[in-house]
């Protein structure tokens, strides 16, 4: 860090300040972790996912997806979401073994699960063949209803190996050799599949995009950018390890409408930078919170006042210390590090429900944070060329009112995400 970069840190955070939002970071998100919200959706794509077990001519497959993303299917017939759902599986789930179709065996059953998720299991019989057995899997679910939708499939041959699979409207069908998938137990492909998924998670996750925007639109030089990238980086590697190993386990339903209150957070932080009027919009934010925890404590529903509570201390702490451009910029590594560990729990939720191979665990846990890093670089080094390209270019007319709408925007996005997720509407 050059001298110059050293003395504005020490400018814009003196040691009080800075010790008082280090620890009012950790107090709040001591109090987010301990906190337990009522069930809520979680991210806003669509997506089901499923485990199959292939045991020589046999295939069962267990299919897991939020009861809210069944809705979909719901005709104007009074049917039950659960019934439409079995339904709509019979018809869309196909697998073949050397070209010839696999029945199904009597009809699809519901299964238990967790609260605010359908499950239903479907048996499937090939005919006995000689030799190794080629199958043709066919994934049609959800794509008429929702094109955007995705689809996780964890694939385990004859009890050993597993192979995850991802499906989309444009790729409804994967064919495998089950006699080289059970022989074949690589690091290498673990590692290239879940790095896949975590390229291909990042990218659909608009909100995860929308907060690195928010972040970067303020920046002015590469190395804020490095700084920032560092920052968001180790939170979210470290959050993502420890959900997925079980060492924490989050409230799903809060990660995700906070998730949203980072980014309202962050681009308004932008704008109160460059207008000193963050001590404003933080009495703002306090008072739309407190509305919040009062809801919460006398109807019982949204976030709990516990989590609201810890959301405000963060906000007293943090959004204060933004006065100008200088010191957000001096104070946003942190705030990328704290957040980052926010979004490092919604990353996790994807490997939760699509699982890992317990016998490749550090493969697909290094190959999706590894997706979910280059995913992330992409983008930083997309947004950024373009934020500087508008700085620089004399064709556009007041770039800087540019970002400033933007940030607006993403403010807005964020509110909504937030508002809406806390209360389970979307």
């Amino acid at each position: 860090m050059s001298l110059k970069t050293a003395m504005s840190l020490k400018t814009a955070m003196s040691p009080t300040k800075a010790t008082s939002l280090k620890t009012a970071i950790v107090v709040s998100f001591i109090l987010f972790l301990t906190a337990q919200s009522p069930s809520s959706s979680a991210h806003n794509r669509s997506q089901s996912f499923s485990t199959w077990t292939l045991n020589g001519h046999q295939a069962t497959m267990i299919f897991t997806v939020k009861a809210r993303e069944a809705t979909r299917l719901m005709a104007k017939e009074p049917l039950s979401t659960e019934t439409v759902l079995l339904k709509h599986l019979q018809n869309n789930i196909h697998i073949q073994a050397n070209s010839q179709p696999c029945p199904l065996e009597g009809k699809a059953k519901l299964l238990p699960a967790a609260t605010g998720y359908l499950r239903a299991r479907l048996n499937f019989s090939c005919e006995p063949v000689t030799g190794n057995i080629y199958n043709d899997m066919r994934v049609d679910s959800f794509f008429v209803a929702s094109p955007s939708h995705v689809h996780y499939a964890r694939i385990t041959i004859d009890q050993q190996n597993s192979v995850e699979y991802l499906f989309t409207d444009a790729l409804r069908n994967h064919q495998f050799n089950q006699a080289q998938l059970a022989s074949t137990n690589s690091f290498y492909r673990t590692l290239s599949q879940y790095t896949a998924l975590g390229m291909e998670h990042i990218f659909g996750g608009i909100d995860h995009i929308a907060f690195l925007l928010a972040l970067l639109l303020l920046l002015r030089s590469l190395r804020d950018v490095l700084w920032i990238v560092t920052g968001f980086t180790v939170g979210h590697s470290i959050t993502l390890s420890l959900a997925v190993l079980e060492v924490v386990t989050p409230a799903t339903a809060a990660v995700e409408a906070i998730i949203g209150f980072t980014i309202a957070l962050v681009a308004a932080e932008n704008i109160g930078a460059k207008t000193s009027t963050n001590r404003n919009i933080t009495m703002l934010f306090v008072a739309g919170l407190s509305a919040m925890m009062l809801g919460s404590l006398i109807w019982n529903n949204g976030l709990t006042p516990v989590t609201c509570a810890g959301l405000i201390i963060f906000t007293l702490a943090y959004l204060p210390q933004s006065k100008d451009q200088s010191s957000a910029i001096a104070v946003r590594p942190i705030l990328s590090l704290a957040f980052g560990l926010i979004h490092g729990f919604g990353f996790a939720q994807v490997l939760s429900d699509i699982g890992l191979p317990s016998n490749q665990l550090w493969s697909a846990l290094l190959g999706f944070n590894l997706g979910v890093e280059m995913g992330q670089l992409v983008i930083v080094a997309l947004t950024w060329l373009t934020v500087y390209w508008l700085r620089q270019s004399s064709r556009i007319q007041m770039p800087t009112l540019l970002l400033d709408l933007a940030s607006a925007l993403l403010c807005g996005l964020g509110l909504y995400w937030f508002i809406a997720r806390s209360y389970g509407v979307a």
